[in-house]
């Protein structure tokens, strides 16, 4: 059987198409189209009309690939900026215009689909799964039962609320970096069984297994399993720092769309990086995605 899986994020919308026999999945296609639907929704709790439009143009296309291919089920759902908007409806009734139903799925769901995907895509166990999105940041890991956390701190969300220098100053890197360390440290005092081995996913991290490579075409099959160090992690932070956004934008490995919030994702990888005391974190392609195909396809039968 053939699946669509559709994931409607703060920052980006990204569509996965799989054939699935038994538990075997064979990617056809993973896209992403980056639409800044959370743009603002931090500060006013709504979705703007244009970051809907865009979001829905996006859906569409991703819609228009899926029956191009041959897709015979599609499951959509939606985080961070859509749990946060009190217009969500405005969202939800132009894609029921397109004949796809949505989850608004909670943070602890996010972080469900993303431990499976990555157990399903690195054979790893006992290891903490780290999702560094546009609105949230969610932890899971396995300690009898898989505990599973959200947090508000993403990478649009942080640039939204400090950012207003360009390049980035200090002080608002050390902002950041404050307000992941208050956000964060009660959870990890309170949790010391949390894994030491780190496997990342979404954007910022993808991005910047890319970036450390020098990649000008990103590939999927490098990026998956690379290991970033924590040194590594932060000379790329110092980098960017010292660039405007413009020369960020020339960067390999870094898609343009990204360049004005890929500082304030890397200092959240850096700063848990430093809470842990890890030195490195290992990404992954798979992801929510699959975690959600896993969920919905293989396991929901």
């Amino acid at each position: 059987m053939r699946y669509s899986i559709i994931d409607i994020g703060t920052n980006s919308v990204r569509h996965l198409v799989c054939d699935v026999d038994g538990e075997n999945i064979k990617h056809i296609k993973k896209d992403v189209k980056i639409t800044r639907l959370g743009d603002s929704v931090s500060k006013n709790r709504k979705l703007s009309t244009d970051a809907i439009g865009r979001t829905v143009n996006a859906i569409k296309a991703f819609l228009d690939d899926a029956e191009n291919l041959k897709v015979q089920d599609i499951y959509a759902f939606a985080t961070s900026a859509v749990r946060d908007a009190k217009n969500a409806d405005s969202l939800m009734n132009e894609l029921t215009k397109l004949g796809i139903n949505v989850d608004i799925i909670d943070g602890e769901t996010e972080s469900l689909y993303g431990y499976i995907g990555v157990s399903y895509g690195t054979k790893k166990d006992n290891v903490l799964v780290l999702d560094v999105g546009g609105g949230s940041t969610e932890f899971s890991y396995l300690n009898e039962n898989l505990v599973k956390k959200s947090f508000d701190i993403g990478a649009l969300r942080l640039t939204e609320k400090f950012v207003k220098n360009d390049p980035i100053s200090i002080d608002e890197y050390n902002n950041i970096s404050l307000y992941i360390t208050d956000m964060l440290t009660p959870f990890i005092s309170e949790n010391r069984e949390i894994p030491t081995d780190i496997v990342g996913i979404g954007g910022t991290i993808t991005t910047l297994a890319a970036m450390s490579q020098d990649l000008e075409i990103y590939s999927r099959e490098l990026v998956h399993g690379y290991v970033l160090s924590k040194s590594e992690i932060k000379r790329l932070l110092d980098l960017m720092m010292s660039l405007s956004l413009d020369e960020r934008r020339l960067l390999n490995g870094l898609q343009p769309e990204r360049a004005d919030i890929i500082v304030a994702g890397t200092i959240i990888v850096y700063t848990i990086l430093k809470l842990l005391n890890c030195t490195s974190i290992t990404v992954s392609e798979w992801d929510n995605l699959e975690g959600a195909l896993v969920e919905k396809y293989i396991r929901g039968k």
